[in-house]
Order: C-alpha cells, then sequence, then structure tokens
C-alpha cells in the first residue's frame, strides 16, 4: 500500500518554493488534482472536489504574489473541508440521508471564510461519518491498509492527507474526531482550545465540545493552518517561541488498554523529546481520566438529542436515532449534574499543572482497526473534556501502522502549545 502514501509537502517549503519562484499555487493546485485522479478511487476520502473554482483561485493569489501581496503563510496553500462545514455554492450533506436534498450552502463557514482570506484555497469537501457521529460510516479507507479505518469522524481529512491529496484539512471535533483520525493515519493535527472556535455554518453535535480543527503532514502545519481561522486572542499567529516542560501523563485506563507497540513507539517519543534536551517527568492524572469519558457520554448523548430532535429517525442511522431519544430522556438535572462533574474536573486537573508543562498521552490504544468501526476514542475524549489545546504528532510505527501521540495544555495555552510545534526545536523534532 506504499503507493498510497505521499507527502503533498510542508507548509514552510512550500511557502518558500513560492517565495522564490519555483512553485505557483496554480501548479500546485494541479499537482493535487493530479493525486487525487490517481489513488482516490481507492482511498475515497473526496466527497466534492471544486478543480475549476480552485484553479482560478489560485491563479489569483499568483496574480497577488506578483504584484508583492502575500497574505501570510497559507498564500496559496490548498486546503480540504469536512463536509460537516459549509462551502459555499456545495451541500453540506454530513453524510446522512437525512440531509440528501440539502440546498447547497449560500456563504462560507466563518472558519472557511477567514482561511479564504488567510489565502488559501478551497479545494472541496471531504468525507465524514454522519453527523460527524459514530454512524453510518464513510467510504474512506486507511491509505496505509485499505482493509483499516482512517478514523472518525473527521475520516476523509486524515485520509486526504496521508494520500497526499492536499497538504492542510479541516476537521471537527466533539470527542476524539481530529486528534484520533490524524493519529491513525500517521498525519498531524491540531484542535484548538474547545469552544474558542465560532461554529457559524458547521452541523452541531454536541454544542460544549464542538471545535473546528485542522490536519496536516505535521503537527507544525496544522497549528499553521488553524492560526489562518482562530481567533487573535488565541495567539497562534507568530507565536514565540516555547522549551515546554514535558509531563508523561499516567492513568489508570491508559496503562490498561495501551497496546505493547503502541506504548513502545510512545516510549521511544519521549526519548527523542528528552534527546533533543527537554525537561520530561512523569505524574499521576489527579483525575482518572475513565470519569472524564464516562461523564462526556451522558453530557454529549443529552446534548445530541437537543440538537437533533427534529431529526427524522427513519432517515439517519440506528445509533444516532437510538442517542437521540436518550439523549431527550436525560433531564435537565440529570445533564446539569454532568456539566458541573465536567467543570469540576477541570478545575482539579488543571490546578496540579503549571503554564510551563505540556501534557503527553498515546492518541488511541492501538493502530487503526479494521475498517467495520472507527476505532477507540477513548484516550482522545477525556483530553477533549480537559478543555486546552491538543496536538496530534507522530510518534512512530507498529506493524507497518503509523502510531500517534497527543500533546496537550491547559485550556487558552494555544499559542504556547504552536509555539512549541514552531519552534526551532519543534521544527528540527519534525512532529
Amino acid at each position: 500500500m506504499g503507493g498510497l502514501i505521499e507527502d503533498a509537502g510542508r507548509v514552510r517549503d512550500l511557502a518558500a518554493a513560492m517565495a522564490a519562484g519555483t512553485l505557483t499555487a496554480e501548479a500546485l493546485v494541479r499537482r493535487c488534482l493530479a493525486r487525487i485522479a490517481a489513488v482516490d478511487g481507492q482511498v475515497q476520502a473526496w466527497v466534492h472536489v471544486l478543480a475549476e473554482e480552485a484553479l482560478a483561485t489560485a491563479r489569483a493569489l499568483d496574480a497577488e504574489r506578483a504584484a508583492g501581496v502575500v497574505r501570510g503563510p497559507l498564500h496559496g496553500i490548498p486546503i480540504a473541508v469536512k463536509d460537516v462545514i459549509d462551502v459555499a455554492g456545495l451541500p453540506t450533506r454530513a453524510n446522512s440521508p437525512s440531509r440528501a436534498e440539502i440546498a447547497p450552502a449560500t456563504a462560507d463557514a466563518t472558519v472557511v471564510a477567514h482561511l479564504r482570506v488567510a489565502g488559501a484555497v478551497i479545494l472541496g469537501k471531504v468525507h465524514t461519518t454522519e453527523y460527524a457521529y459514530f454512524n453510518s460510516l464513510p467510504p474512506t479507507r486507511n491509505p496505509w491498509d485499505l482493509t483499516r479505518t482512517p478514523g472518525g469522524s473527521s475520516a476523509g481529512s486524515g485520509a486526504a492527507i496521508a494520500s497526499g491529496t492536499v497538504p492542510l484539512a479541516l476537521g471537527t471535533q466533539t470527542a476524539g474526531s481530529v486528534n484520533r483520525p490524524a493519529a491513525y493515519t500517521g498525519v498531524g493535527a491540531f484542535k484548538p482550545s474547545t469552544l474558542a472556535i465560532g461554529g457559524v455554518g458547521v452541523v452541531p453535535l454536541a454544542p460544549s465540545f464542538d471545535t473546528v480543527g485542522a490536519f496536516g503532514g505535521s503537527a507544525q502545519d496544522a497549528a499553521l493552518c488553524a492560526a489562518g481561522y482562530a481567533a487573535d486572542h488565541l495567539g497562534l499567529r507568530a507565536p514565540a517561541p516555547v522549551t515546554p516542560r514535558i509531563v508523561v501523563l499516567e492513568d489508570a485506563m491508559v496503562a490498561d488498554r495501551a497496546r505493547p507497540g503502541t506504548a513502545g513507539a510512545v516510549a521511544g517519543l519521549v526519548a527523542r523529546l528528552e534527546a533533543a534536551g527537554l525537561a520530561v517527568r512523569r505524574a499521576a492524572s489527579p483525575v482518572p481520566l475513565q470519569a472524564m469519558l464516562e461523564t462526556h457520554r451522558g453530557v454529549m448523548v443529552a446534548e445530541l438529542g437537543r440538537t437533533h430532535a427534529r431529526a427524522p429517525r427513519h432517515l439517519v442511522s440506528a445509533r444516532i436515532a437510538a442517542d437521540i431519544e436518550a439523549g431527550l430522556a436525560t433531564t435537565e438535572a440529570e445533564y446539569h449534574a454532568g456539566l458541573r462533574a465536567l467543570a469540576g474536573y477541570r478545575q482539579a486537573f488543571w490546578a496540579t499543572f503549571g503554564p510551563e508543562d505540556v501534557l503527553l498521552v498515546p492518541a488511541a490504544p492501538d493502530v487503526a482497526p479494521e475498517a467495520a468501526t472507527t476505532g477507540d476514542p477513548s484516550f482522545v475524549i477525556p483530553l477533549t473534556v480537559l478543555g486546552g489545546p491538543i496536538a496530534t504528532v507522530r510518534a512512530g510505527m507498529d506493524g507497518g501502522m503509523p502510531v500517534g501521540a497527543l500533546l496537550f495544555a491547559a485550556p487558552g495555552a494555544d499559542g504556547r502549545l504552536a509555539g512549541f510545534l514552531l519552534s526551532p526545536l519543534g521544527t528540527e523534532l519534525d512532529l
């Protein structure tokens, strides 16, 4: 399957080539279109490809560059958009029969509009699970092994990057839907602080958690993508270089579930970080990750029911229909108790760690499983609950499949985490 794995290029290298005049945005878009034609029949990451529109945008951006106008690091860089996010002129079907007849969006989602202003080229839309939930599954396959899942719900985003069809992609995360598929497909991701990104033009799932995240060939590229749509106060644009203290988080659930190959690859990453001169220590989680996982489930289902109460049950998967009913049966008292519990977990956890700390855990218990499932999100969900930025970095390989790890920090520490990824040391480590 090696022919399906390709790097579309790092943002810094593509931008440097454009600045040097050895690459144009139009040529880069044509390269992406050729790669889609070559491999997407097998990978099936893409829903809509905006070939002519993307080429026209690229030519306009090349003309701007020739006139001395460069909008930033994303100028001329193609990007894929998960099909729960509006792109003007395309329907947002969210992989659901309930939205099969929906009209094309009349406007871009806010995040897409900001990326256009930053100079990104919207190349089209990629597959998701239904409503960005667990089922139904899209046709997308993992480019590393077509019998395996690329993860969910941002299946197309991870697979499109891993197969070299686009340098950057947008996803969304309510549970583990950005960070886990990035790990399964061996690419990078950056999920900003929960609720820090406006969701106008994004199909909701559970609004207490829904957050737009970014994919790239590395976590560094994903952070650059997120900077293109994030609010200034997150500090993602031109963050100061940071040398963090790394905390390897220890927890019973992680110790019980992590497979030997995953644990070994993550241990190798920790050794690389130590060899690079970073201070590394181990610390027990002050809150059991299992408790956060279980409470998140109750709140998410309650919000799913309230958000999609009017969804036609015969036009959604049985899993979604059942969970909508379960959510509607959740009382306000139960829902509020869940929200209070999550707030308490966050307070207790972040009282233990300082602003200099960047924490590390495996991204998933094992490599990507077979394609009948989207895999196990249990290691990511508690970090989504904790509310801060989460980056997926490449830890190594296990049996020919990629292993990812998660670097995460306190809510609002997006600039600090990005400052490490984008620092000279982060560049050298190529996370």
